[in-house]
């Protein structure tokens, strides 16, 4: 599967990072959730295209995001779990990218394709 297979390219700006059936389990995993609580999500919106890990071949994705929200200590579940169903409430920081299969940094830096609150059909 190219990168671009699981990416959408959204017209007013962004690239929505398709959420896959194994990012899905390893999010609900990793949040100690059910599946449903989820199963509306179809992705997250980020201001670039995927990468592919240079360790393990794995395309960077929303899993990765939560995971490394999670080791780092900077958000908690609670938090987490609310921009999932709800989408960002706000800008954030772009930062790098842990894979979290093997632990390998992604290329470059990451972040949110902030959408207002009243565009809820962009994400």
């Amino acid at each position: 599967m190219s990168a671009t297979e699981n990416q959408e390219f959204i017209s007013g700006g962004g690239v929505r990072w398709i959420l896959t059936g194994e990012e899905r389990a390893s999010i609900t995993s990793a949040l100690g959730i059910e599946a449903h609580i989820i199963d509306h999500v179809r992705g997250n919106v980020m201001t670039r295209e995927r990468s592919v890990c240079s360790g393990c071949g794995k395309h960077s994705g929303l899993d990765d995001l939560v995971h490394n929200a999670i080791m780092a200590g900077v958000h908690d579940g609670a938090f987490i779990l609310k921009v999932l169903v709800d989408g960002p409430q706000s800008r954030s920081p772009a930062h790098g990218l842990q894979c979290s299969h093997c632990s390998e940094n992604f290329d470059g830096v990451y972040d949110w394709h902030y959408i207002p609150v009243g565009h809820e059909e962009d994400h």
